[in-house]
């Protein structure tokens, strides 16, 4: 590792260089997020399909069980009834619930398996009641603040967040946003040189490369020196954090610990990630965004195209809950329980006109609290509503919400990636988005880019983090975000839009499709709850 040789140029700087000649360019194809670390699900749930009907072929084919198949048959079809009304009883979403029923009646001898073995009733039950101890435990450490100042649109999301998930409001915080994932790692880079006690770092995907070896740079320094720098990856997205890195950081002193080890369980639980882009410095600086720690994401190497992604830096009272939300994940991966208020109060206090929110969703929530927050933003939006996202797959209420708000002559505006990442879920994201087109919802695509940014903006408030427009980010992974009616950084965001639009192709009308693609498209619409 000591003998690659550093770039001294900044990470923004080599990024719109390679903007400006990215036409010019041959595509690289690499992945940081494999798509294949679902085998070892897939093999299980093969295993258990034939298993099942090893055991129908040998009671029809055998004389001495053949009295005993059509009983055995009808215990599978009671079996797999009764797990459909399980399904129809539960918390799940109106979409997904349809699909698991049919699922679950077509293929009646395993579906019922696939099901109960999926069901985080079933399989994160105990990891949950672990959640709600911490947080009985790590709530006494949080500083509190009253008396904080909310505007009267904000107000409604922001008791939203109080009441559901315990989360606080801030002022005395300072924001920064950042409009590309190189502007925001040259930022990080920058303060980590400056880091005197603490560096969290908890992210869905770190990868080797340029990136994490500028960061391993400052940090390999800083741990030398006694800082305490504690670093959580999620298994599943940080498939090319290699073993040897993580060793040389272990070895400098460096906790690093995996989230959700991809086959630690004999269980189907791998399918929630840890999402989360937070770093925190010191107790006085905090960072999230869409933005992860790999090359990709400051187009140190072209994975779909350029990549179009955004960052948020606080400073001031909110940090202190970005620094709870990575202790009660440590604590949850170690079960080590600590002392937390020796991390809590080491802010500077800025005059700020704003207030900040910052939040967390998971499983460990009963509620939907992410997808709630988006509904609550795009209800109080008057004028404009602006969205980025990569994905596009929101259920019925947050279609039917942007379409009400485009009817009664909300300026609503998606803005979606012109490159996908995967095939099968760009279709369904480029068919609902179009779908909205006839109601008057804007959709732009931005040219020979991947769009990951996660930003929801009206005229009076923003969302910046980690949640998707997905399935998989309401109900499923942990992400992080922060609402905000602070109105300079809701006029930085809005600048990054205004200035993204004019690189971006938007379709007079929906695209027709011919026969196949329409059919193609139907069955992944068919499934794309579980997406």
């Amino acid at each position: 590792m000591d003998n690659v040789v550093r770039p001294t140029r900044s990470l923004e700087d080599r990024s719109r260089r390679r903007r400006q000649r990215f036409t010019e360019d041959k595509l690289v194809k690499i992945r940081t997020e494999h798509n294949n670390i679902g085998v070892f699900k897939t093999l299980l749930a093969a295993f258990l399909i034939l298993a099942q009907l090893g055991i129908i072929i040998a009671l029809g084919t055998l004389p001495i069980f053949t009295a005993a198949l059509g009983w055995y048959l009808l215990v599978l079809i009671l079996i797999s009834i009764f797990t459909a009304f399980s399904v129809l009883s539960s918390h799940r979403n109106n979409q997904a619930k349809a699909v698991w029923v049919i699922f679950i009646l077509v293929f009646f001898f395993c579906g019922f398996i696939i099901y109960f073995m999926s069901n985080d009733k079933y399989m994160y039950a105990r990891a949950r009641r672990r959640h709600k101890q911490i947080f009985a435990r790590s709530e006494k450490f949080m500083p509190k603040h009253d008396g904080v100042n909310v505007s009267p649109d904000a107000s409604q999301t922001c008791s939203y967040l109080n009441n559901a998930g315990n989360f606080s409001s801030y002022n005395n915080t300072r924001l920064q946003y950042f409009p590309s994932g190189a502007q925001l790692f040259d930022d990080v880079i920058e303060n980590l040189k400056s880091a005197q006690s603490f560096v969290f770092i908890e992210y869905y995907a770190i990868s080797d490369g340029v990136l994490l070896n500028r960061i391993w740079d400052v940090l390999r320094q800083k741990v030398k020196s006694g800082l305490d720098v504690r670093i959580i990856y999620d298994d599943v997205g940080s498939r090319a954090f290699s073993h040897a890195m993580r060793k040389e950081m272990r070895d400098a002193g460096a906790q690093v610990r995996v989230f959700n080890r991809l086959l630690s369980r004999f269980t189907f639980a791998m399918n929630y990630r840890d999402h989360r882009k937070i770093i925190v410095i010191d107790g006085k600086i905090a960072y999230t965004g869409g933005s992860n720690v790999a090359d990709e994401y400051v187009n140190e190497k072209h994975m779909h195209g350029y990549w179009k992604d955004t960052g948020l830096r606080m400073e001031g009272e909110a940090v202190d809950s970005m620094t709870l939300f990575f202790l009660r994940q440590w604590e949850f991966i170690t079960k080590q329980k600590c002392d937390y208020s020796p991390y809590f109060g080491l802010y500077d206090r800025f005059e700020s006109p704003g207030a900040v929110t910052p939040y967390v969703d998971g499983p460990e929530y009963e509620l939907t609290i992410c997808k709630s927050v988006f509904e609550s933003v795009i209800s109080s939006a008057r004028e404009k509503l602006y969205i980025m996202t990569p994905y596009f797959i929101p259920d019925d209420s947050v279609v039917q919400s942007l379409i009400n708000k485009a009817l009664s002559g909300v300026d609503v505006r998606i803005i979606l990636p012109s490159v996908p990442d995967k095939y099968y879920v760009y279709l369904v994201t480029r068919d609902n988005a179009e779908k909205l087109i006839k109601y008057g919802v804007k959709i732009y695509y931005l040219r020979d880019s991947f769009v990951h940014s996660k930003l929801v903006i009206t005229e009076n408030c923003a969302v910046v983090g980690t949640v998707n427009f997905d399935m998989r980010s309401f109900y499923q992974q942990f992400e992080d975000a922060v609402f905000t009616d602070d109105m300079s950084v809701v006029a930085a965001i809005s600048q990054d839009f205004e200035n993204t639009f004019p690189d971006c192709d938007k379709p007079a009308k929906a695209a027709r499709n011919g026969l196949v693609k329409t059919v193609a498209i139907a069955l992944l619409r068919f499934v794309s709850p579980l997406m």
